[in-house]
């Protein structure tokens, strides 16, 4: 298909038929759009696009992998919570009604469920330090054992 040929929302009807609700959620809250190379995007505030990702890339990837890539983090932090994502509810944060709990594709916070102790995805995304980022979720661990 020529994708140059079709408008923006035509474009952007065809590669979501792809793909599943959450993504398309995703894709809506994060306002992205799909440029002729199929790749999804966003301009906002009159500032350069911001690549998110191919369609190919959320067309094979789950809502985890999604996630992690806009807050590009890296492979050992993907790997570490493919391994304990269950041990994390997910929420966001609304001025004036504090936390909400949420689904994965709209998740800003991970809440850790053995100890209440919730954890900014922004603060992950400044951990480039694996160590560092290892001894956060060895601290939480510890938090669980002090709570049972």
């Amino acid at each position: 298909m020529d994708y140059a040929n079709l408008t923006q929302d035509e474009r952007d009807r065809v590669l979501q038929a792809d793909l599943s609700e959450d993504k398309i959620s995703f894709l809506n809250k994060y306002k992205l759009i799909s440029s002729p190379e199929q790749r999804w995007h966003t301009v906002k505030n009159q500032t350069p696009a911001r690549l998110y990702f191919s369609h190919q890339f959320i067309k094979n990837n789950g809502m985890m992998e999604i996630v992690f890539r806009k807050y590009q983090f890296c492979y050992a932090k993907l790997k570490y919570f493919r391994l304990h994502l269950n041990a994390f509810s997910f929420y966001k944060h609304h001025p004036k009604v504090g936390f909400i709990e949420t689904e994965l594709w709209d998740a800003e916070f991970f809440r850790h469920k053995a100890s209440g102790k919730i954890v900014d995805l922004r603060y992950l995304q400044q951990i480039s330090d694996v160590t560092v980022f290892m001894d956060l979720m060895a601290w939480l661990s510890a938090s669980e054992l002090a709570t049972c």
